[in-house]
């Protein structure tokens, strides 16, 4: 499995929107400047990110975006299956059904991916929001001007 930019950036402007929605809905103008993506860019993400019920979002002068569930209540899974699509099933060239070594391979990588879905769908927001602000407590980031 190879995630896309556009799954990495939608964890990343879900972790954006968790840090910041307690000041009101998250505009795309501050993501953009948070996270360095695009404002084009941004709103392409969270189309899906809203079809898929994770985000909401509000038009107008105090518009923006809001988590539609608890950061503890959405994984980093819901958030790769929204943009990415689901990835339960592995997708293969296989020389012929007849192989038997193409059939143990396609068991061997459909056990890789059940782990991957396992370890994405038990983390959630929520945790990585956590690491953040542990993370922040003991390194700031730097910016320079």
């Amino acid at each position: 499995m190879k995630l896309s930019t556009k799954g990495r950036y939608a964890a990343r402007i879900m972790l954006c929107i968790a840090k910041h929605q307690t000041d009101g809905a998250v505009t795309k103008k501050k993501i953009a400047e948070q996270e360095g993506i695009s404002t084009d860019y941004i709103e392409q993400i969270v189309v899906p990110l809203k079809n898929a019920g994770l985000v909401t979002s509000t038009r107008g002068l105090r518009g923006g975006f809001r988590l539609s569930k608890l950061a503890k209540d959405i994984s980093l899974y819901d958030i790769l299956r929204a943009t990415e699509g689901d990835f339960k099933k592995v997708e293969m060239l296989i020389e012929g059904k007849s192989r038997s070594d193409s059939i143990i391979m396609e068991e061997v990588w459909q056990g890789a991916f059940q782990e991957l879905l396992n370890y994405f769908s038990n983390v959630s927001l929520q945790e990585c929001l956590e690491k953040y602000v542990k993370h922040m407590d003991k390194e700031p980031i730097m910016f320079n001007i």
